[in-house]
């Protein structure tokens, strides 16, 4: 596997950001809002995003059946479902304990992409940074946040099944899908928004506008702009660059970012732990994303010779 080039860095960097900030913002937001009109409003608002984008680049959607297959398995497993396990379970979880639940989905990705990808294989220095970065994840939000471990197991349980979605999506795309990142995105985009669309009139019917504040519209606003639309978009164009296992690592970066973005906006302070953790953290990843030369397969065991063409 390639070194990543400066920019794809850069672009990873910004989607932990912007996935770092969505945690808050979706408690802001189901103060009057149900989980399924949150996510319903923040997909409708990236699918319009990104359909403009897509038709302002000239690009449109496919009509073969083989593409809509490939929409509708992102759309679901990447949007509609982690996003709505990801609103339910935020209801009863508090973000620290979330934080350490988001930390399986590296973990789940790694060991799907080493059996499915063979150019993912298993690698120590992989490993190593899958381990270092669930322990940073432990170390910033402390011993304390497992005290609810088991304590509602409801919420707990979907938010690691959005961290399965996304571990599954994560694979399937870089497996499988081949069609433009744009196009990727905007197809999956139209399906999450129609599922979660027929989900949210079934269950409560259409909120009105009694329904929402303030601060809950400009919850959907933010979370429709920037952590759907622009997140998406970076996700489908960064997926075939960087990999899945590299991709996955980005859910180490986004308590760091928590505790960065609550530093910098809301005045918290970064105590020794949280920069401990950050150190972690930041090392991980990089044994992660970094270039590895020694799989971890038997000696004499034949190697792809190159890309595993798609």
């Amino acid at each position: 596997m390639s070194k990543a080039a400066p920019i794809d860095v850069v672009l990873w960097l910004m989607l932990a950001a912007m996935w770092s900030s969505s945690y808050a913002v979706i408690k802001i937001g189901v103060t009057t809002l149900s989980p399924s009109a949150l996510v319903f409003g923040r997909l409708l608002i990236g699918a319009i995003v990104i359909f403009a984008v897509m038709h302002w680049r000239g690009y449109r959607l496919s009509r073969t059946p083989s593409a809509w297959i490939s929409y509708a398995v992102t759309g679901i497993l990447g949007s509609a479902a982690p996003f709505l396990l990801i609103t339910h379970g935020e209801q009863s979880v508090d973000s620290a304990l979330a934080s350490i639940l988001m930390g399986a989905s590296p973990v789940i990705t790694l060991l799907l992409a080493a059996w499915l990808i063979p150019d993912e294989r298993l690698t120590a220095r992989t490993v190593l940074g899958i381990a270092g970065g669930l322990s940073g994840v432990a170390v910033l939000v402390g011993p304390s946040a497992l005290a609810g471990l088991g304590a509602d197991l409801g919420g707990q349980l979907s938010i690691l099944g959005a961290t399965i979605c996304y571990a599954v999506s994560t694979i399937y795309i870089r497996r499988f899908v081949t069609r433009p990142p744009l196009e990727m995105a905007a197809g999956s985009m139209l399906v999450a928004t129609l599922i979660m669309g027929v989900v949210t009139a079934l269950s409560q019917g259409m909120p009105g506008h009694g329904d929402i504040d303030l601060m809950s519209a400009g919850a959907v606003i933010y979370l429709g702009l920037f952590s759907t639309a622009c997140a998406n978009l970076t996700y489908f164009h960064l997926v075939p660059r960087l990999g899945a296992t590299r991709m996955s690592q980005v859910n180490f970066a986004v308590p760091v970012g928590g505790a960065l973005l609550g530093f910098l906006l809301l005045g918290e302070s970064l105590t020794p732990q949280r920069l401990t953790a950050l150190a972690i953290i930041v090392i991980s990843i990089y044994l992660g994303t970094s270039r590895s030369k020694r799989p971890l397969s038997a000696p004499g065991t034949p190697q792809p010779a190159g890309r595993h063409p798609r």
